[in-house]
């Protein structure tokens, strides 16, 4: 999927978001403006991230048409994310009702056997990140603990050299050595959880984004219809 970069749809993305004003909750809200080419949220996310703003949420605004949800980056309240924390959107039950979010989904699932709408099929995935998380910074802190105790004998070394005992630092310095070895290779669990992790939402988190982009093309699309009967 191609974002419509650099195009009148996001030069007025811009223009809303510079007019953006938060309200006494710290909250502004934000039209996506219509757009015959899907732009992804992720697009979006990186055109308020780079202006100061943070996405929290999407809600649904006038006319069936969609809203980000955004707070200032310095704010220190916490966000509201919608759905689990490896994707942020419309939830399951809005999606469902947009005809052109169902017809996407539907390719979805034929093109890679992944059910984006469902329910059950979301819940597996969350407690997969969840499991394959825990699994990654409980493998991270063990990780960790040779690396410090390496540094720590290192530096004992390195005074008890300065002090004119060779023998102690000798021995530290091979303590040291032993410690930074386990801990190289304590490092691969660690990055095959990490990719593990990543690897287990990646597939529905695209296909999510692009039922998203789906339903925010069609629902602009029915706003600006509407607009012009009216």
């Amino acid at each position: 999927m191609t974002d419509d970069a650099g195009s009148p749809t996001e030069a007025e993305f811009l223009r809303r978001l510079e007019n953006a004003r938060t309200n006494l909750a710290g909250v502004a809200y934000v039209d996506v403006p219509y757009s015959e080419k899907k732009i992804s949220l992720r697009h979006y996310r990186g055109l308020v991230r780079e202006r100061g703003w943070r996405v929290t949420g999407m809600e649904r605004g006038d006319e069936g048409m969609f809203r980000l949800v955004l707070e200032r980056s310095d704010s220190t309240s916490a966000p509201h994310i919608l759905g689990p924390t490896f994707i942020e959107g419309p939830s399951l039950d809005e999606l469902r009702g947009n005809q052109a979010a169902l017809l996407e989904a539907e390719r979805v699932r034929r093109e890679t056997g992944v059910d984006v709408l469902s329910d059950s099929v979301l819940d597996g995935v969350r407690s997969e990140h969840v499991r394959l998380r825990r699994r990654y910074v409980r493998l991270g802190r063990l990780a960790s603990l040779p690396a410090l105790l390496a540094f720590v004998t290192l530096m004992f070394s390195l005074v008890n050299r300065g002090e004119g005992n060779p023998e102690a630092a000798d021995t530290l310095l091979l303590v040291s050595a032993v410690s930074a070895v386990v801990f190289a290779l304590s490092l691969w669990p660690t990055i095959r959880a990490a990719r593990a992790r990543t690897a287990v939402v990646a597939d529905y988190k695209a296909g999510y984004e692009r039922v998203v982009a789906a339903a925010l093309g069609s629902s602009t699309t029915r706003g600006t219809s509407t607009t012009g009967r009216s």
